[in-house]
């Protein structure tokens, strides 16, 4: 079974979740790019590769609004960004539902420029709608609507109930629970671009023995260290022509 992380794998979503993070942070409702200030855009994009559950756009937002005249170059190291985190308010699950609502809200006032802000990665997308029989699942932090949304606006017909979300707070290690028990299978292969994914994943189910086999989606949203580092960890770095020799093969 392949399962995808979305976000950063299967989509490119970092201009939408930059301008949704910053709606969500100041309360605006801006629809495009230019309506936010640039500087705190490339600050945003320059950190992304640092948000885990997506609630985290929101204090990182915050932050970037709040050092901008720092310069649009500065790059948290982990501890840093470990630190402005831990102090966040509100809950994190408020703050991933204000993205979820101000997702929403962006949507309902101009869908297309919402679809706008996205990209498919290519050549992997096309090879996912070509090999259509190959069975996977999505997994991801993202909310359930905006991912079939997506899925179905780029030409991608999967079913609803094979979209795993982060909808009410739910974790990739919940989903990657109910997966293993609709499924039933003994392995599983997993992509994602978030280097803490996969390790918080691999201490979960791989202890006794291997249940997901893991890998770094080298054309995400990666740190300048990650991919080095997934390899000091077993982890392989695939590229897109990798996934697609993948679902070549048969089941």
């Amino acid at each position: 079974m392949l399962i995808f992380d979305f976000d950063g794998v299967l989509i490119s979503s970092i201009d939408e979740v930059a301008v949704t993070a910053y709606n969500a942070a100041t309360r605006s409702l801006c629809t495009a790019l230019a309506e936010v200030p640039a500087d705190i855009i490339e600050m945003f994009k320059n950190n992304r590769f640092h948000v885990q559950p997506i609630g985290d756009a929101v204090t990182l937002m915050d932050w970037c609004i709040q050092n901008r005249t720092g310069g649009s170059s500065k790059i948290l190291d982990e501890e840093e960004y470990r630190a402005i985190v831990e102090k966040a308010e509100p809950a994190l699950t408020d703050r991933t539902n204000l993205i979820y609502d101000t997702r929403r809200r962006f949507i309902e006032k101009d869908v297309e420029r919402w679809h706008a802000l996205h990209r498919t990665y290519q050549p992997l997308w096309d090879g996912l709608i070509r090999y259509k029989d190959r069975p996977y699942v999505i997994l991801t932090n993202k909310n359930h609507e905006a991912t079939l949304r997506l899925c179905r606006h780029f030409g991608l017909d999967i079913d609803a109930e094979d979209i795993y979300s982060g909808d009410s707070g739910v974790t990739k290690i919940a989903n990657m629970l109910q997966i293993r028990a609709r499924f039933d299978g003994e392995t599983y292969f997993f992509i994602d671009d978030s280097l803490k994914n996969l390790k918080e994943l691999d201490h979960r189910f791989n202890q006794a023995k291997q249940l997901l086999s893991l890998a770094l989606a080298s054309w995400g949203y990666i740190g300048a260290q990650d991919a080095d580092e997934a390899a000091a960890c077993g982890y392989p770095v695939y590229r897109q022509t990798d996934m697609l020799a993948m679902l070549s093969l048969p089941d």
